[in-house]
């Protein structure tokens, strides 16, 4: 039972590291525009595009996070389960 409790706080741990590491990489999206035109309504647009197109990629990475810190608590609290009943 030691050895589960002991597996199951190291998954929790890899678990948390690799949500923090996704949001981590979910901060340093940046919004880099395609082109830079002369136009002020259309750099404004190509800029808008730019924006949206870094707010996609970073929510998609802050999903992948949530879903590992989702499996980091379920596996701590398996391991809080297993380590109380020994």
């Amino acid at each position: 039972m030691r050895a589960l409790t002991i597996a199951f706080a190291l998954g929790a741990l890899v678990c948390g590291l690799t949500a923090a590491f996704y949001w981590h990489r979910s901060s340093l999206v940046e919004a880099i525009p395609s082109a830079d035109p002369v136009v002020a309504e259309v750099r404004n647009q190509v800029w808008f595009a730019a924006i949206l197109a870094a707010a996609e990629k970073s929510a998609g990475l802050n999903k992948v996070a949530a879903r590992w810190t989702a499996a980091s608590v379920i596996l701590g609290a398996a391991s809080s389960i297993c380590g109380s009943l020994i």
